[in-house]
This record gives structure tokens, C-alpha cells and sequence, in this order.
């Protein structure tokens, strides 16, 4: 039941030995200080939890003590939360990581690609492989992990705004800097509402109605979040967080939308065929007796 997982744990592991890679590549040792430090210590438990896991699938005594079980959850919950701070520190261009600020503009420019693309790449699998973990109780929901996407998403854009507002606002102080300050109110917003959808899906409380508003409200200010920010005039013209996070965010809220229409559609269609059957039945007894 739970072998399924065996490629999602496998991914991490490679996931995590290339971030590890680019990090002690990118980083030399007489400059880690403590971010440094605690970036490469990430990198390191990640890859040795991912290790574990992946080969305790393979053998029958390690799979019965480890796969499907708490100690499962948190090799999945320790990695991630260790992610969440180790890539807030990877992504800030003011660490000098894998981006820099650029002077002229105030924006944000991808300096090491590698570190850049597999660290946020490393943060959402974990996030969906935490979901997937969830998979095993009862409670689960399969929107959960697209919620808990969305979230970090919302939140990296929210970070990154304001991390980049006061040097954007410095260079031009006009359009770019007030697209800056919508950015920071989308991800407060999205932050808010899709942290609240989260805990809902994963309480089994989420209605209808919730599920179509917050969804709908997430989608349209992501959208109009991807036109405003990543347009000639904003501030995530170039390939950076923003960019990435802004297009992350409308995507998957859109997709958590299209997914709520199509499920009242099915529960529309499912009520209608079961209207007709109830309304047909007299009519077939009829014939029968005749």
C-alpha cells in the first residue's frame, strides 16, 4: 500500500544530493558562516533521511519498522521544516546564495541556476511528499498537497517582496514600486485564505461554498498577479522568485479551481440521474404490469 512512495522518496534523495552538491560547490569553507552552515546541514539530514527511506523499501525488516509508519511522517515533516528556513536563506539575494541584487534596477538576478531551481524544486516535493504521507489516514484529502503548494508559494512571493521592495522602490519610486507593495498584498491575502483552505481539507471541514470562494479569490488575484508582476512594468520581469512563484501561484490555483467546478458538476450530474431513476420507476412497474 504505501510502495507507491518509493519513487517520490527516491526523487528527494536525488534532489537533495544535487542542492548538497551545488552548495558545497558554490560555498567555500573559510566563508560558511552560520547560514552557510545551517544551508549545508539542511542539504545533509535531508539526504541522509531520503537515503534511509528509499532503501527501507527495498528491505523487509526496515519496511515493516519505517515505511507506512510515524517514523515515515517525520523523515518526511523534520526535512521540510529544516527546508522551509534553509531555502529562505538560499533564496535571499542579499546572502549572496544563488541570487544577487542588482544595483542598477534593485531587482533580483539568478546567480548560481543549479542551487536556485533544484533548492525551490527540493521544497515543494517535500511539501507534496508530506501530503502523499497523509495518504494513509482516513482524513486525507487529495487537494491537500495542491493547498499546501499554493501556500508556499503565496508565502515565497510575500517574502520575496518584501525582501526586494526598499532596493526596487530606491531605483524607481514610481509603477515598479507600487506593483512591489501588490505583490506583498496578493501574498498576504493567498497566504492567508489558502493556510485556512489547508487546515480545512485536512480536518474534513471544507465546504462547497469555501472550497469555490477561496479557491476563486486565490486564483483571480494570482492571475492578475502574474499580468501586474511579471509584465514590462513590474518587478519580475527577469527569471527569479518572483517570476517563479507569481506563475506557480496561478497555476495552481487555477487548478484547484477548474478541480472544485468539476467536482459540483459530477455531484450535478450524480443528483440529476438519480432524480431521473426515481422519476422513471413508476413508469417501468407500470409496464411491467401490464
Amino acid at each position: 500500500m504505501t510502495y507507491h512512495r518509493f519513487s517520490s522518496w527516491f526523487v528527494q534523495f536525488l534532489l537533495s544530493l544535487t542542492v548538497l552538491c551545488a552548495c558545497i560547490d558554490n560555498i567555500p569553507p573559510s566563508q560558511r558562516g552560520p547560514k552557510e552552515k545551517f544551508t549545508l546541514a539542511t542539504a545533509s539530514i535531508s539526504l541522509a533521511l531520503s537515503f534511509i527511506i528509499t532503501i527501507a523499501h527495498l528491505i523487509g525488516k526496515w519496511r515493516y519498522y519505517l515505511v507506512g509508519t510515524l517514523l515515515e511522517l517525520f523523515a518526511a515533516v523534520i526535512p521540510l521544516c529544516l527546508w522551509v528556513v534553509g531555502t529562505v536563506f538560499i533564496q535571499n539575494p542579499k546572502n549572496d546564495f544563488a541570487s544577487e541584487i542588482l544595483l542598477e534596477t534593485g531587482k533580483e538576478e539568478i546567480k548560481y541556476a543549479n542551487l536556485f531551481f533544484f533548492s525551490w524544486i527540493l521544497l515543494y516535493h517535500s511539501t507534496h511528499l508530506v501530503a502523499r504521507i497523509f495518504n494513509d489516514y482516513t482524513t486525507y484529502d487529495p487537494q491537500l498537497s495542491g493547498w499546501l503548494i499554493l501556500c508556499t508559494a503565496s508565502l515565497t512571493l510575500l517574502g520575496m517582496s518584501v525582501t526586494l521592495k526598499p532596493s526596487i522602490c530606491e531605483a524607481d519610486a514610481g509603477r515598479i514600486c507600487n506593483r512591489t507593495k501588490f505583490g506583498i498584498a496578493i501574498g498576504v491575502i493567498s497566504s492567508v485564505l489558502t493556510f485556512i483552505a489547508a487546515l480545512l481539507v485536512a480536518s474534513s471541514r471544507m465546504g462547497a461554498v469555501a472550497y469555490l470562494f477561496i479557491s476563486f479569490t486565490t486564483s483571480a488575484f494570482h492571475i492578475f498577479g502574474v499580468v501586474i508582476l511579471t509584465s514590462a512594468s513590474g518587478p519580475a520581469t527577469d527569471l527569479g522568485t518572483m517570476y517563479f512563484s507569481s506563475w506557480v501561484g496561478a497555476i495552481v490555483s487555477s487548478l484547484l479551481f477548474i478541480g472544485g467546478i468539476n467536482e459540483l458538476f459530477d455531484a450535478v450530474a450524480i443528483e440529476e440521474e438519480e432524480m431521473a431513476a426515481k422519476t422513471r420507476a413508476p413508469t417501468q412497474y407500470g409496464d411491467d404490469d401490464i
